[in-house]
């Protein structure tokens, strides 16, 4: 009931819906713990708690079984804010209790995961092409785990393929005639590495930087082998160590195996991207590859990035 600012609920054996059902909500518009304002989509995960796309106050509340104060979990007034959100209109979990966003008016579909938020679709801003989206408003995952996304402002429904978990043979979101698996980078992190503070509370992680190119536009599969629980992220333009959260475009934390990470972007051939590679816990030094699949082939050279003078961890975390 968005226009009262309310989520209610009753039995399918009633067929009249009375007050004392309403699971979140003031019906009165606000942004206080137990107001909504605007609200759009819902999902109620197996425990019976509630989350709502709570959207003129850009934010996602959880409300917990029994409960009417919701919890900010994602957007604005969130105490650990790790993403801005523009109008939520859909919500949905996985089975780890990973949040799945549509965040409308920025026209993109993001998700949650153990640092936080990152983009998955429509990272580049609000187009036509098939990695893009126009005020999408919901979204939905079938059983083989394809994201299936109503793309409002195009007048289409979008289908973003899952990709296989498998190290060996990674397949990509949408991936067309996809080459061979290629061993394209080998080398090692040492204690002449340079290091960084990785997630803005310790600083002694040892990284390489690793320019990418790409020789046709599309989805690419990036996959660490390694001993030595490697961490990636890819970033836009350029890297900078002193700021690791300033043009991050893709992030994984969820490995393959224990040792190795895989990262699925939509890479553009005229784009700079730069390659991160590091590790889950500071310190650790050993030998890595990184293995590709995509449309084309892609070059990976190392590369010097650049670097800011002083550190500004503080202020990306604090916004």
């Amino acid at each position: 009931m968005s226009e009262h600012h309310q989520v209610v609920k009753r039995s399918l054996n009633d067929s009249v819906m009375t007050s004392n059902c309403v699971a979140a909500g003031t019906g009165i518009q606000g942004s206080a713990s137990n107001q909504l304002d605007s609200p759009r989509g819902i999902f109620v995960d197996v425990n019976l708690d509630l989350y709502v796309a709570d959207c003129r106050n850009h934010r996602v509340q959880l409300f917990q079984t029994g409960e009417l104060n919701g919890i900010t979990v994602a957007g604005r007034y969130s105490p650990h804010e790790t993403i801005e959100l523009n109008y939520p209109t859909g919500i949905t979990l996985d089975a780890e209790k990973y949040l799945f966003i549509v965040d409308s008016n920025n026209h993109r579909i993001v998700g949650s995961g153990l640092n936080g938020f990152r983009c998955l679709v429509g990272c580049d801003g609000m187009g036509s092409q098939s990695n893009q989206l126009n005020n999408p408003s919901s979204l939905s995952f079938d059983r083989s785990g394809n994201m299936f996304v109503t793309d409002f402002g195009n007048h289409r429904i979008q289908k973003f393929q899952y990709f296989e978990e498998s190290c060996s043979s990674p397949s990509v979101i949408q991936i067309r005639h996809s080459s061979a698996v290629q061993l394209n980078y080998s080398s090692e992190l040492t204690t002449n590495t340079h290091t960084y503070s990785r997630d803005c509370r310790k600083s002694n992680y040892y990284y390489q930087t690793i320019r990418i190119h790409v020789g046709a536009t599309g989805y690419y599969a990036l996959t660490s082998s390694s001993l030595i629980n490697t961490f990636g992220d890819i970033y836009k333009d350029d890297f900078n160590p002193t700021n690791p959260f300033s043009n991050l475009l893709s992030q994984d934390y969820r490995s393959c195996s224990h040792q190795d990470f895989k990262l699925i972007a939509y890479l553009d051939t005229g784009t700079k991207y730069i390659l991160v590679v590091t590790t889950t816990s500071p310190n650790m030094t050993g030998k890595f590859s990184i293995l590709t699949a995509g449309p084309s082939n892609i070059t990976l050279n190392s590369y010097n990035s650049s670097s800011a003078s002083t550190s500004t961890c503080a202020a990306a975390l604090s916004k």
